[in-house]
Parts: structure tokens; C-alpha cells; sequence
């Protein structure tokens, strides 16, 4: 497998689309023929962004030491709470899906006219490997039911890297807003804005590196049979129809995509 990760990320390719989908093959292809590991793909992730000229920040080592000591966590508890088993759909190689698209839209961003700012690239990474941290394999019960369990469970990790309040308060609002139910309303703090780097397009960001692999044709058939599994495990109705054509439908129905970033990545490869 170590042979063939130049298709992870490539640097080569310069169609943002055309480098995700490269990306989001092989990590299926590694997923099904002997994965990698959260822990290695982050890394290729911190690569990709290039932070070599600031990894002494600080702040940014902070974060890019919280996202990997949470990508080896995972990794311990393959996936999933320690005692359970990994969910269908949001296992690790969601995790990997998202921060691979976050990793890309992080350098478009960067790329379109707003200056980089490393410390937010770095925080979008721990936001991406941890916003499903420990994702039980079901449905909020009530709003960021899910998603406030997560950053319960986070805390610990956070703090044994020293990361700072400011940062962990700002996390904790980007992954409460990860909830499907606010994203639109996520999308709607951002509209008529130009992007910048703060936490309401942050958060955005999530939201649209969470779906972006479920929203293609590609992959995103096979991640609706996935997510349909994880449902019928706990008997949540639409399980029967989500990954239908029908469902599909619905499902490119409601989605949004605000940032530049996404709309380039998505209209290459949807």
C-alpha cells in the first residue's frame, strides 16, 4: 500500500477535483486491502498544507498535536467508543474522507485571493478528525445530542495537549454546529459574506467536508448504502429509503455548498 500513496494527495495534480477523487479511491482502496491508519494519512494531510516554516507556533503545534494524538485514538479504539463496534458509516474511513476534503479546501482557500493563516488550517484539521469523535452509530435524540457527547469526550485529550481555552471554546461551537439539522442555518451566517477565516466559516467548512464525498457519484452511492446499515441497526426509519435513488435525490436536495473552495471541488467531481 505504502508503494501507491503519491495517489493520496498529489501534488502533481493541480484539478482539485480530479486530486480528491484520486485521494478518495485510495483510501478505499487501502480500507479494504489493508489501511493505513488515521495517524499517517493526518500526517500526509500536514504535509500537503505545508505548516514546515511555522511547526514552531506554539499554537499551531498545539493543534496539529491535538489532531494526531485524536487520530491515534481513534485508531486504538478502531473507530468507535472502547467496547463497541465501529459504525458502518461514520467509522474511520469517514474520518479520513473528511479531513482529506478539509485538507484541500483549506489550500483553495488559501489560494483565492484570502491570505493563509496556518493556525486555522491546523485548527480545521483537529476539527475534521474529531468532530465524530466516538459517534455512537445512531440519530441525535435532541439538538447536538451527539455531537456535545463528542466534545465531552474530546476535553481530555485537549487538555493533556495543552491546548488553549480559545481554541477548545471555538472547536466546541464548530462541532455543536456540525449537527445536520443547523447546517442550514450554518450556511446562512455566511451568506453575502466573503469568506475569512473565523469560526462561523469554519464551521461551514465542516459541514461541507463531512458530505462532500456522500454528495458524488463516485462514492457516494456506496456511502448511502453504508449510512442505511448503520440505520437499520437501530431501526431508524429511513434506513429503507436513503439509499435509494429516491433517497439520493433528497439527500443532493439539501445540501449546500457556500465556500469557493467546495463549489470548485464539487463541480469537478459531482
Amino acid at each position: 500500500m505504502s508503494s501507491n500513496f503519491s495517489n493520496y494527495l498529489d501534488t502533481r495534480i493541480t484539478d482539485a477535483g480530479e486530486c480528491l477523487h484520486s485521494s478518495l479511491s485510495y483510501l478505499r482502496h487501502s480500507w479494504s486491502e489493508g489501511w493505513l491508519g488515521l495517524p499517517l494519512i493526518l500526517s500526509k494531510c500536514i504535509s500537503f498544507l505545508n505548516f514546515s516554516e511555522e511547526i514552531t507556533d506554539a499554537e499551531i503545534n498545539s493543534l496539529l498535536n491535538a489532531a494526531m494524538c485524536i487520530a491515534h485514538q481513534i485508531e486504538l479504539e478502531k473507530g468507535c467508543g472502547i467496547g463497541t463496534e465501529e459504525p458502518c458509516y461514520h467509522n474511520r474511513l469517514h474520518f479520513a474522507d473528511s479531513i482529506t476534503c478539509m485538507t484541500l479546501q483549506c489550500h483553495l482557500e488559501a489560494l483565492g485571493g484570502v491570505r493563509r493563516d496556518p493556525t486555522w488550517q491546523a485548527a480545521l484539521l483537529l476539527a475534521a478528525i474529531s468532530h465524530d469523535f466516538r459517534h455512537p452509530g445512531r440519530t441525535n435524540r435532541f439538538p447536538s445530542d451527539i455531537e456535545t457527547a463528542s466534545i465531552d469526550a474530546l476535553l481530555p485529550f485537549l487538555k493533556s495537549v495543552h491546548l488553549s481555552q480559545l481554541w477548545i471554546e471555538r472547536l466546541k461551537i464548530i462541532i455543536m454546529r456540525s449537527d445536520f439539522a443547523l447546517v442550514k442555518d450554518n450556511h446562512l451566517r455566511v451568506k453575502d459574506r466573503s469568506f475569512q477565516w473565523d469560526v462561523d466559516w469554519a464551521t461551514v467548512l465542516l459541514n461541507e467536508s463531512d458530505i462532500m464525498a456522500s454528495a458524488t457519484s463516485s462514492f457516494g452511492p456506496s456511502l448511502s448504502h453504508a449510512l442505511s446499515a448503520e440505520w437499520a441497526i437501530i431501526h431508524f426509519p429511513a434506513h429503507t429509503t436513503v439509499a435509494t435513488e429516491e433517497g439520493r435525490r433528497q439527500f443532493l436536495s439539501t445540501i449546500y455548498f457556500s465556500s469557493d473552495s467546495a463549489k470548485k471541488i464539487y463541480s469537478h467531481l459531482k
